[in-house]
Formats: structure tokens, C-alpha cells, sequence
């Protein structure tokens, strides 16, 4: 391959081996770039004939994340602006602010959040596009279906994950993902990519049903590994596409920058993000398009830090891609938003005078590799050399003995979390490690010579969602229009979507009061088992 045909290839993939070089160097850098020995290329966009609108989610991605890959971009690498910030500054933008609460409480499931944006209807806590008494509702995909407008939905967690599925699914119970992948197969969209095969297999389904085979009979291009989503055959097909690439969740981005194997099988949100766009544009009536970038959440959920960086760079480097399709689509409208925040996400001051704050920060980039991997290496019996051999390996920072015999018992099934909130473990134990700094109490000491132990410096105030209310974009096609420039609501959006594709539609909705007698408190063992099934 020439030099040309190489540097036309990273642009178009949105993931250039400058951006990943800064990353974390050259280790995976193949792996991620689309066409490079993987069997061609993911081509050039072209004009589509009809209005689009790409709604992207980052799942648990508040303000303090977002400003963590601002600083790794910026400040430590040196790069002039992240995607976010050079739109939100952008006088052609809109932005706003978005509040989450469901039926439920102040702090929202996924499920009732994405409801919200896909229904203009506020609903319980794990409830996919129903009210609480089981009336379905009408969501925005299923209103432009019905249009002629295509539908696809980017996910790197499981496709029948509560976000992606509350713009399809009406099940009462989010977790019932075998049943929503059977919805799919009713609603049939043009596009869906992500992770979790075992919804589909049917040596994982409970049925016993071969969910592949099916969607295979019924038209679909099946595909379950990277190459397979970059040939030319999938580009020039017709055919809608159906994308598995994991048993659960796809890997995170921390991971499958380290791991050569998984970034050759699972593509990136970049690369999944311009096959779809590719795809739908050829409705000549126009599209929707929902890309989430989910992992953030569970990163948070487990306090690792890093991980939900990266994964937050990989939306950022996602929003590349679709500004890149904008140029050529300027009839295009681009929603980007959080469906809650998640665990009190904060860059912490670190040392006197918050003078060590940036070289904390600066830490977490030795870090080689998510808490899901290492807990994978580590076992209850797992000696104490074993803990500190494992986490020194992966993590590069020295710990003590004391903070060896803390992740010890953090994975005992008896453990009592250090704080109520903190229900993933050793996760958690293992986010406060790598946020400890340690400074002596010496007068007149120089600041450079000042830590006797530097980590990194996000902290965290639980393991759960939280109830801030989360930024709002949008930018493109006619968004100055839409009334989204100030605070609003979550359902607010459902309006924004109908008024961008000119339809008149109202949900029926449900009081806090009328929804109370609907609501069930799991015990904490059963609610626990979710978060695990959540996450994992």
C-alpha cells in the first residue's frame, strides 16, 4: 500500500496513528485501522439524498469525564482542541443542559432515560418504552419505520442494552434481553452493531432459537468479526445488517488498544459509526441513527478511571467521523448527550496548593489495562505475591502491603464495602488505590520534590448512577431551531426529533403519584446480581 492510500485510510477511519501513537503508542496501532490486513478498506461517504439525524449517547458521561480526555488531549498531549469542546465552543452549536430523573427518583436507570429521548415520556426504572402499568409507547424510530426511514443503532455494550433498546423494546424488564433481541428481529432496523452474541446464539439462549440463522432467512447480512464489517461486499450489499462482534459487551478501548487479538475481532465505535452512516444514507427518505458509547458507564461503575477516559476519547474520536460525514451531508443533525452521570466522577485537586493535579492526571496513562481484565487474573484464593504481582503488572504502580490485604478482601463474598455505595468489588478498593497520593508535612520543600507518592487523582462517590443534570449538544442541520439551547428535560428531546422530521405525535404519560403503586424495591442481594449483569 502506497503512503497515500495509507494516509486516506486513516483519515477515513477517524482514528489516525498520530491520535493512537498519543494514546498509547505504537503496540496496537494495526489493529485499529481499518483496511490494514484486514481485507480493504471502509470507503469515502457519499451524498445522501435524505434529512438524517445521529443521536449520540456517552452512557454515564458527565462533565468530569469529558473534561478528563479534554486534558489528556490537550494539555498532555498537546493536541490544539477535543471534538466536544471545539463544537461546544462553536457559535453555530446549540448547548443546553439536560435533567435525567424517571418515575422512579431523582437518579434514573438507563432504561427510563433513554425512554425519555425515544418516547417524550418519563417511566419507572428498568422499563424499555412502556409507562409503569405496561402501556407501550410509540418510540421515534418506530414513527419514522413507519416514514420509510432507515434505522440503525451503534452500541458498544450489548445491543440489547437498555439504551439501544428502549428506541425498539417494550418490555417491562430491561433485563429480559433475550426477548428484545426477538423484538429486533420484528422491528427490523437497517443497522445494528455492538456486542452480545448470547442473546442471539442459540446454544446461550434459553429457546434454544438461532437468532443468526433467522435474521440471516429474513435478509440480513450476519457478521461477527471485525474484517467481516470492512470488506467491500458488506459496503456494496443492500442487504440490512446485523453486526455481533462479543459474547457480552465489547471490550473497552483501554483494553483493545493492548490486546492485538481483540482489536483484529471487534471493531471500533468510529469504524461501526461510518458503516452505518454509510449504510443508512442511501435512504433516500433519510435516517436515525443512535451511536452509544456505553462502557463509560460501566468503567465508572468500577472507578476505573482510565478506562472510562479512553473510552470517552473513543466517542470523541467517533465525533470525527460523523463531522466528517456533515461536510458531505450538511442536511444532518447531531444530538450529543449523557443519559445520567455516573459514580461522582471528579478530577480531585492533588497537593498543596492543587499544584500536582495535572501530573496526577498525567499517571493514569501507565495503566495497561480495565479492572474487568484484571479481575479476571485475580481469584479469591489468589495469595497475596499473586494480588500485588498481578496489579503492579497491569496497573505499573508499587503497592504496599496493607493495600494487597484491602483487595483481598474486597473479593471475599463476605466483604462490607468501606461505604454502602460501593457495591462493585474489588473495584472499587482498587479505584481508591490508584487515587492515592501521599505528601510529607516538611516545611519549605520545592513542589517538584514534594510527593513521597504520586498516583493519579480521580475520585469517585459511589459504584452507582448520580443526579446531575448532563450537557447538551447539538449542531447541524437546522439546530439552532429546535429549542435546545437552555435547560430542559430528557423528554424535551422526543419533541426536538418529531419536530426535525416534521411528525405530530404525543405519548401518553404517567405523574410520579400515578407510577408510586408500580414501583418494586429489589433486595439488595437481587439488585447487586443486576448491577453484576449490568456491567459485565
Amino acid at each position: 500500500m502506497g503512503k497515500t492510500g495509507r494516509r486516506n485510510e486513516e483519515k477515513m477511519s477517524g482514528l489516525s496513528r498520530r491520535d493512537l501513537f498519543k494514546i498509547m503508542g505504537a503496540g496496537a496501532i494495526c489493529t485499529l485501522l481499518p483496511g490494514v490486513g484486514h481485507g480493504g478498506s471502509p470507503g469515502p461517504f457519499f451524498t445522501s439524498g435524505g434529512e438524517g439525524l445521529v443521536f449520540v449517547v456517552g452512557d454515564g458521561m458527565p462533565l468530569g469525564v469529558i473534561k478528563g480526555v479534554h486534558q489528556i488531549r490537550t494539555r498532555v498531549h498537546g493536541e490544539k482542541e477535543t471534538n466536544f469542546f471545539s463544537k461546544m465552543k462553536d457559535v453555530h452549536s446549540v448547548v443546553g443542559y439536560m435533567s435525567t430523573e424517571s418515575l422512579s427518583s431523582i437518579v434514573t436507570d438507563s432504561a427510563p432515560a433513554s425512554v425519555a429521548w425515544s418516547t417524550g415520556s418519563k417511566t419507572t426504572n428498568r422499563v424499555l418504552a412502556s409507562l409503569p402499568d405496561g402501556r407501550p409507547l410509540k418510540t421515534i424510530m418506530e414513527l419514522l419505520k413507519e416514514q420509510g426511514h432507515g434505522c440503525g443503532l451503534v452500541t458498544t455494550t450489548r445491543l440489547t442494552h437498555a439504551t439501544p433498546a428502549a428506541w425498539v423494546s417494550h418490555q417491562i424488564q430491561r433485563d429480559n434481553e433475550e426477548a428484545i433481541a426477538l423484538d429486533y428481529l420484528k422491528f427490523k432496523p437497517e443497522v445494528l452493531l455492538g456486542g452480545g452474541s448470547r442473546a442471539f446464539d442459540p446454544s446461550r439462549r434459553k429457546d434454544g432459537n438461532d437468532l443468526f440463522k433467522t435474521f440471516s432467512d429474513g435478509g440480513y447480512d450476519v457478521i461477527r468479526e471485525r474484517n467481516n464489517l470492512l470488506s467491500s461486499e458488506i459496503l456494496s450489499s443492500s442487504k440490512p445488517l446485523l453486526g455481533v462482534f462479543s459474547p457480552s459487551h465489547m471490550s473497552y478501548y483501554l483494553d483493545r488498544l493492548n490486546q492485538e487479538e481483540l482489536g483484529k475481532r471487534e471493531p471500533s465505535l468510529p469504524e461501526m459509526t461510518r458503516i452505518a452512516l454509510q449504510k443508512l444514507s442511501r435512504n433516500p427518505k433519510g435516517f436515525i441513527l443512535q451511536v452509544e458509547a456505553g462502557r463509560i458507564d460501566h468503567a465508572s461503575h468500577s472507578n476505573d478511571a482510565w478506562a472510562a477516559i479512553l473510552d470517552t476519547y473513543e466517542l470523541d474520536l467517533t465525533l470525527t467521523v460523523i463531522n466528517e460525514y456533515l461536510k458531505i451531508n450538511p442536511k444532518t443533525l447531531v444530538i450529543v448527550t449523557s443519559d445520567h452521570g455516573t459514580s461522582g466522577w471528579g478530577i480531585n485537586g492533588t497537593g498543596p496548593e492543587y499544584n500536582d493535579s495535572t501530573e496526577a492526571l498525567k499517571k493514569y496513562q501507565s495503566v495497561k489495562a480495565s479492572f474487568e481484565v484484571i479481575k479476571t487474573r485475580l481469584k479469591r484464593d489468589s495469595t497475596r505475591g499473586e494480588i500485588k504481582d498481578i496489579f503492579e503488572h497491569f496497573t505499573t504502580f508499587r503497592i504496599t502491603n496493607e493495600e494487597v490485604s484491602m483487595i483481598q478482601a474486597a473479593m471475599q463474598p463476605d466483604y462490607k464495602p468501606f461505604h454502602g455505595d460501593y457495591l462493585i468489588q474489588p473495584d472499587g478498593v482498587m479505584g481508591m488505590i490508584l487515587a492515592h497520593s501521599l505528601y510529607p508535612k516538611v516545611k519549605g520543600v520545592g513542589i517538584e520534590s514534594l510527593p513521597l507518592l504520586r498516583r493519579g487523582n480521580v475520585g469517585f462517590t459511589s459504584s452507582n448512577h448520580t443526579g446531575e443534570d448532563q450537557i447538551l449538544l447539538s449542531y447541524g442541520y437546522r439546530a439552532k431551531q429546535l429549542g435546545l439551547g437552555r435547560h430542559v428535560d430528557n423528554t424535551d428531546l422526543f419533541a426536538a426529533m418529531c419536530r426535525f422530521f416534521g411528525i405530530r405525535y404525543q405519548n401518553p404519560t404517567m405523574t410520579e403519584e400515578e407510577a408510586r403503586p408500580f414501583i418494586k424495591t429489589a433486595s439488595l442481594e437481587e439488585w447487586k446480581r443486576h448491577m453484576e449483569l449490568h456491567i459485565a
